[in-house]
């Protein structure tokens, strides 16, 4: 690569007002300067327009509204459309960049101008910038066994080459909202290779409003189906897959679980590990689903 890579930074929002403007104070921070702005306003009903005002009249944020509520994969779509960028990164409206975010991304790239998908790590933060959970994220070594097991690459903390952007789109059915990154990666992951930079350069800030707080068990089976049940309809993904097909489903259940856990429903939890051992009984073995079903019990 003979040019320094240009990143579009793409932050979907809605009714975040409260949070917005600290996000993008991380981005502005970045020890790298080759990047643009563009925030995605979801149709936000609070003061998102007018805080974000004197940025736009500056120069500094792209701002595009959309006319009505499209939900975030939308919103990322609408970006992806309007970058310039070489790589597009996401970043939710309640997040933060590190300083050196795009500059360890630009150097990924000089070293690995092969990879056109790579992510960052990132872990959770409580309003005071502490640390309250690091996510574990799995070996590379198998790509496709690894994004099968589970998602691990959220909305923030992704890079994604131009080419990419041109031929993918997030799934927009709102009943897979809040599920659309790992959809999306099992779909890029079947033609590209995964680069990782082994650093957390992100952070996902915990509070209650949080889409991931607010978890409907039924909502959540109903996605989990749908990307199994895409994934499996479709002829190139499912021949893709084909060895892993199993595992997919599996990780969906053991997500489930996790969540079930999570919302103090152990009934449902124990329907989730009874399907588990269905479908392979030889998961029943594994440290995942022993882990999994001692909380189960714990929470009975």
């Amino acid at each position: 690569m003979d040019h320094e890579p240009f990143f579009s930074v793409v932050i979907p929002t809605y009714n975040r007002e409260q949070f917005i403007l600290k996000t993008l104070d991380t981005v502005f921070a970045q020890t790298y300067r080759h990047f643009e702005v563009i925030v995605v306003d979801d149709c936000s009903t609070d003061g998102t327009l007018a805080t974000l005002a004197p940025l736009v009249d500056s120069g500094k944020v792209r701002l595009i509204r959309h006319e009505k509520n499209s939900e975030r994969a939308a919103a990322r779509n609408t970006g992806m459309e309007h970058a310039q960028g070489d790589f597009v990164t996401f970043l939710d409206s309640d997040d933060f960049m590190y300083s050196s975010n795009l500059a360890d991304a630009a150097e990924f790239i000089h070293t690995h101008p092969e990879i056109k998908f790579f992510h960052n790590r990132f872990h959770l933060v409580d309003a005071r910038g502490k640390v309250v959970y690091e996510f574990s994220v799995p070996s590379l070594r198998d790509r496709l066994r690894a994004i099968t097991d589970g998602s691990f690459i959220g909305g923030i903390g992704l890079f994604v080459a131009r080419e990419i952007c041109q031929k993918y789109r997030f799934d927009t059915n709102r009943v897979l909202s809040a599920s659309e990154d790992w959809e999306f990666s099992l779909r890029v992951m079947a033609d590209y290779e995964l680069g990782r930079i082994d650093k957390i350069n992100n952070a996902a800030l915990h509070h209650d409003g949080r889409s991931t707080s607010q978890i409907d068990l039924t909502d959540l089976r109903r996605r989990m189906d749908y990307i199994v049940a895409k994934v499996r309809s479709d002829p190139h993904l499912s021949a893709v897959y084909a060895r892993h097909l199993k595992r997919l489903e599996i990780g969906a259940l053991f997500y489930t679980t996790s969540i079930a856990n999570q919302s103090r429903q152990p009934r449902e939890a124990l329907k989730c590990l009874r399907q588990i051992a269905t479908i392979d009984p030889r998961a029943v073995a594994s440290m995942r689903f022993v882990k999994a079903l001692g909380l189960t019990m714990l929470r009975r």
